[in-house]
């Protein structure tokens, strides 16, 4: 069954469930063009045993690939995710973006994203270059509810905590 459209994310239920992919570099121009095209494709037919998925997408700071599905409506199965997750790997290695890559952080300097593998940012925190008060992306969010809530966030506030001194 195909789906007639890709929703906007802000039209899914809070409890509508999510996946945050963070991207090495910024997706911008034709490369964030192709992979709008490759998300939009896929999710237009997501299916779990034959029922359409009510799904949404959208890229975010031109960096993070947010993924959302609304389970009440039809849940992502084993192999529906694994089609996600086939999908986002082929991005990935078309474009080199090290999407599946959780050893990293993401934090906010000034207004930039700036991207650091976890021991460097474990560096920052003990050297006093980042702190509890610094702005971290919490990519390890749930649902649509703690992504628009804890998503971008504080140390303080995710599990960066762990990494404090």
């Amino acid at each position: 069954m195909i789906q007639e459209s890709i929703n906007d994310i802000s039209v899914l239920p809070t409890h509508a469930r999510v996946w945050v992919f963070q991207s090495s570099r910024p997706l911008t121009g034709v490369m964030r063009s192709e992979v709008d095209s490759q998300l939009t494709e896929f999710l237009s037919s997501w299916a779990a045993h034959g029922l359409s998925l009510m799904t949404a997408y959208e890229i975010r700071y031109d960096r993070f690939l947010v993924i959302a599905v609304d389970e009440e409506v039809a849940q992502a199965t084993g192999c529906s995710i694994d089609g996600m997750m086939r999908t986002v790997q082929n991005i990935d290695a078309e474009f080199n973006l090290d999407l599946l890559n959780r050893m990293k952080v993401a934090y906010r300097s000034g207004e930039d994203v700036v991207e650091c593998d976890v021991n460097e940012f474990t560096r920052m925190l003990a050297q006093g270059e980042a702190n509890s008060s610094t702005p971290v992306f919490n990519n390890v969010v749930q649902s649509i509810g703690e992504l628009s809530k804890s998503w971008e966030t504080k140390v303080e506030n995710s599990w960066h905590v762990n990494l404090l001194p």
